[in-house]
């Protein structure tokens, strides 16, 4: 009798973790704006091309040229006026943290971003890091069905 309540209890502890397991995958599918901010910031330090999804079309050409793209040139430029690749200028974000200090229905957010950003080799050598605090503006496009940053983002490799 012990082995069977035991048994039952082992099979009912398993089946819990199964159904929380499966519902938050689902819960992490759902995109937000601090999602949004987040994605968007890990492509803008890491000169990743698929930042473009996370731009708002106000913000994502000026002048008939793609700010992404122009960006990235940018950035390959002056990576090889140094002598390196683009992989030279990448930086990755640690210790990411997301506020939403507004949001007026699934129209709009202002998401506060906070992190600290480091070249991946040169922090290890020289312990040089940049903090990034910043405030977003972030809009929900109902054809792509996903929030999308909008405004002046390329502030944030000032500093």
């Amino acid at each position: 009798m012990e082995e069977t309540s035991k048994g039952i209890s082992i099979t009912l502890a398993v089946l819990l973790g199964i159904f929380l397991q499966v519902l938050f995958a689902f819960a992490d599918t759902k995109d937000t704006p601090d999602k949004a901010v987040i994605e968007f910031a890990q492509a803008y330090f890491g000169f990743d091309e698929s930042m473009t999804d996370r731009i708002c079309e106000a913000s994502a050409v000026a002048d008939e040229i793609s700010v992404a793209e122009q960006y990235i040139q940018d950035a390959k430029e002056k990576a090889g006026s140094l002598g390196y690749s683009l992989w030279y200028m990448k930086e990755k974000l640690y210790h990411v943290d997301t506020d939403t200090i507004s949001m007026e229905e699934y129209k709009s957010a202002k998401v506060r971003l906070t992190a600290e950003r480091k070249p991946p080799l040169r922090s290890f050598f020289t312990r040089r890091s940049s903090h990034v605090d910043q405030v977003l503006d972030v809009v929900y496009d109902k054809k792509a069905k996903k929030w999308k940053v909008c405004g002046d983002f390329f502030s944030l490799s000032e500093g």
